[in-house]
């Protein structure tokens, strides 16, 4: 009796290719006319889901006796308080902060874009022009919560078109006046913030074995931990799961960031207390950082990328470091000053 042959994911990739087809579509606009607000888009009931792209536009009044009021480092996206991707299985694939996920998404071809622009028709958007009696200013920006690895390799979608599966996307907003720098007597107030999701789907093949595998899930999050000054300080990162990148921000104790003069040593990853396959000074992590990307990131920012073996984000599992059957994973650095490190994480977890 003839067995049947088990394919394997790189095989219902390929089949998967040739079977689906691309849909965008946009979702309802939402608006809140104050800060600090919660809006809550129930994702439909159909096809694959690959990404979420969303888009933010607001209108201010900026008052000041100064000609402009200055937008802050990583400007405008901190007017995201918390943006989540939430199942009902209880798996978060994404739950980030608006600066975390401008951090996270800076890794890829060409992230000056990300950058505000004077056109409003730029990915990033946000003007500075004030008056005295307040005069109404425009904010736009654009961010992608991409579930797969990249626009190539299906690995990480998800199934919606499942009468089990609930998939919500809930963004918490933050004070307009969060993206700016504020001097004596400058006031920023939201007159209105309108946010508009557009849904990548793919289409679920007629044939079976051109289903990819979707036991993968890719987990994107972040964390916060203060370190002291004039020592050694180590961070201790989660296990159980598959890293594809490490981000980190580090920054004083007033909030701004370190240089990279300000450590003294290397940054280290260190697996189970001994073992030490990545240690690099700062400025050399940030030369590389800006030979991969080519760009500069901005002071305090580095990326260990695994994914990346000439391209960012489309290499192979080569160097993902697997801590399912670590106990301990680390990142170890010196620093002269005392602050904070934000950690941004991208993992992949096994569905069982």
């Amino acid at each position: 009796m003839a067995t049947q042959q088990q394919l394997s994911p790189q095989q219902r990739a390929q089949m998967f290719t040739a079977a689906t087809r691309q849909t965008w579509q946009m979702m309802g606009t939402k608006t809140v006319t104050e800060d600090m607000q919660t809006i809550d888009f129930n994702l439909p009931k159909v096809r694959l889901l690959s990404q979420i792209l969303v888009e933010f536009e607001a209108t201010v009044s900026l008052k000041s006796q100064n000609a402009t009021i200055p937008a802050k480092t990583f400007s405008p996206y901190q007017i995201i308080r918390n943006i989540a991707l939430e199942l009902n299985s209880g798996f978060r694939p994404f739950v980030v902060s608006g600066e975390a996920l401008h951090i996270y998404s800076l890794d890829r071809l060409n992230p000056d874009v990300l950058l505000p622009s004077n056109s409003q028709r730029a990915v990033s958007y946000i003007e500075t022009a004030a008056s005295a009696t307040g005069k109404d200013a425009k904010i736009k920006f654009q961010v992608a919560l991409p579930l797969t690895l990249n626009q190539r390799d299906p690995v990480g979608l998800v199934l919606l078109q499942n009468e089990e599966t609930t998939v919500s996307l809930t963004i918490d907003t933050a004070r307009a006046q969060d993206t700016y720098q504020l001097a004596s007597g400058d006031t920023v107030t939201l007159k209105q913030l309108k946010v508009t999701p557009t849904i990548e789907t793919f289409s679920i093949p007629a044939v079976k074995e051109a289903i990819p595998d979707l036991s993968v899930l890719k987990l994107v999050s972040e964390k916060g931990e203060v370190f002291s000054g004039n020592g050694q300080n180590i961070v201790k990162l989660s296990t159980g799961t598959i890293y594809r990148k490490l981000m980190f921000y580090f920054t004083d104790e007033t909030g701004a960031p370190l240089k990279d003069t300000d450590f003294s040593g290397n940054l280290e990853l260190v697996f189970n207390q001994a073992d030490i396959p990545y240690s690099i000074k700062p400025s050399a992590l940030a030369a590389r950082n800006h030979s991969d990307l080519g760009y500069t990131l901005p002071d305090g920012v580095f990326i260990f990328d695994f994914s990346n073996q000439g391209f960012p984000n489309f290499g192979g599992s080569r160097d993902y470091i697997d801590t399912e059957r670590l106990t301990e994973f680390w990142v170890r650095f010196n620093t002269q000053k005392a602050g904070r490190v934000k950690v941004i994480a991208e993992k992949l977890s096994r569905l069982h």
